[in-house]
């Protein structure tokens, strides 16, 4: 089940490399324009304790400068307590094996998450989740000298009744990540510091006018909550406005937890009321718990695939493994590891990158997957299913030049089989370019 670092192949080595301004938190390239990608960054401003962005792993390694910083705060006068965090969204293009820096957007807030919505026709618009509880909606416009505008930000404990009772004091609570709904363009799922996941309503023209926050949140850890992903029912839906949903969830707690739920059009709902939701969100069975991590879990990747009736997900933990679960989502029974591997760092990110369908007499499969390992760099890692119906994970790329934390990667793959990486570290706010070749 798992995997020997010996038998993994050289690091690869950078084609580019630069040092940014501010440290990068998130990375992803525009599904609408592919040469173009986004980074957000999170900069915290004087001495006020670990960032939300950082983990276990990050905040040992803060611990062995604290004197120093405690030091610095004395001089500057800068006092511990409430973080003030700021940031920025950098657009960049990639071309002819080039980063091409072409526009920064400074932010408010430090930006912890982005990602493009995958929906067809609305894949230029990109949303954000910050430091002080606010969603923006930003969208790309290739071609243009700024390509990136901002079109709308919410302040979720304005827009609220019940914000009190799970913000408290919002300078205090982070929104960590996010999720878009991979199928229905105006939902996003978030997760916050306080351990809580809720659902968002954009509206049908996501653009601010009618955006609503569930009041109640959907899942709950009791630690931070640090990832969130959507994974339509496998069964197509009966209908346009009443289907159902798997919404798994990752916090501080180690808990891998996940509820299926059904999105139904609301009888309550007044048509001229912006602050009640269109919709309501029934809970067809109490969330269940996943065992089996040895710390935070930092990331989820549902595959779409099954085994047997089960789902099949993988997730990382920044115990340094990632894992491979079958998950009775919409049946009985309890969730089965099926495979897993040492990676050498805190698994923090996933990406499916490649999918190789009907290997082995049509009973296997492979799927490729970019990981960032936070304090170990980036893996390219393989996930198989032999004909036996036996699982494993193999990793087939690395790199490793960043000299502290990996939080964000992301790639584009040619049809001739080149993976094209940028990849971000940390602390020292370095964004790399490196190739490796998968194979057409």
């Amino acid at each position: 089940m798992g995997d020997s670092s010996e038998k993994w192949p050289e690091p690869v080595s950078s084609l580019q490399s630069m040092q940014l301004d501010l440290p990068p938190s998130c990375i992803e390239f525009c599904p609408s324009a592919p040469s173009y990608f986004l980074i957000g960054t999170y900069n915290l401003e004087g001495y006020e304790g670990p960032a939300a962005a950082q983990t276990a792993e990050a905040k040992e390694i803060e611990a062995q400068d604290e004197d120093i910083d405690k030091d610095e705060a004395v001089v500057t006068g800068e006092k511990e307590g409430p973080q003030n965090r700021n940031g920025s969204i950098l657009t960049f293009q990639l071309v002819a094996d080039q980063l091409v820096h072409v526009q920064t957007l400074m932010q408010p807030s430090a930006i912890l998450d982005l990602h493009f919505n995958p929906a067809p026709g609305k894949q230029d618009m990109c949303a954000a989740v910050s430091s002080t509880a606010t969603l923006a909606l930003f969208r790309l416009s290739a071609g243009e000298a700024e390509p990136l505008k901002h079109l709308k930000t919410m302040d979720m404990a304005s827009m609220c009744k019940t914000a009190e009772d799970w913000l408290g004091d919002k300078d205090e609570v982070i929104f960590t990540h996010f999720s878009w709904h991979p199928t229905k363009p105006d939902m996003v799922a978030v997760t916050t510091t306080a351990g809580y996941v809720h659902l968002i309503y954009l509206g049908r023209d996501l653009d601010g006018s009618d955006w609503v926050m569930h009041p109640e949140p959907i899942l709950t850890h009791t630690l931070e909550a640090w990832y969130v992903s959507i994974s339509p029912s496998l069964s197509p839906p009966e209908e346009e406005d009443n289907d159902s949903f798997l919404l798994l969830s990752g916090g501080d707690d180690s808990a891998l937890r996940y509820q299926v739920c059904k999105r139904t059009r609301s009888v309550h709902a007044m048509e001229d009321d912006e602050s009640e939701s269109p919709y309501t969100i029934e809970a067809l069975r109490p969330p269940v718990n996943v065992r089996g991590h040895g710390a935070g879990v930092t990331a989820i990747l549902p595959l779409g695939l099954k085994d047997g009736e089960s789902e099949l997900v993988v997730t990382g933990s920044y115990d340094d493994h990632i894992r491979l679960f079958s998950i009775p989502a919409y049946g009985f029974g309890r969730a089965v590891e099926l495979a897993e591997s040492n990676l050498g760092g805190g698994v923090w990110r996933l990406k499916i990158v490649k999918k190789e369908m009907g290997l082995l007499d049509g009973q296997g499969w492979r799927l490729t997957m970019l990981v960032s390992c936070m304090h170990a760099g980036t893996r390219v890692v393989e996930l198989s299913k032999s004909g036996a119906g036996e699982y494993e994970f193999l990793v087939i790329g690395r790199f490793e030049e960043h000299k502290s934390m990996n939080y964000g990667s992301d790639c584009q793959l040619s049809a001739e089989g080149t993976l094209a990486v940028v990849s971000t570290s940390f602390y020292d706010k370095l964004l790399c370019l490196w190739k490796l070749e998968l194979g057409a």
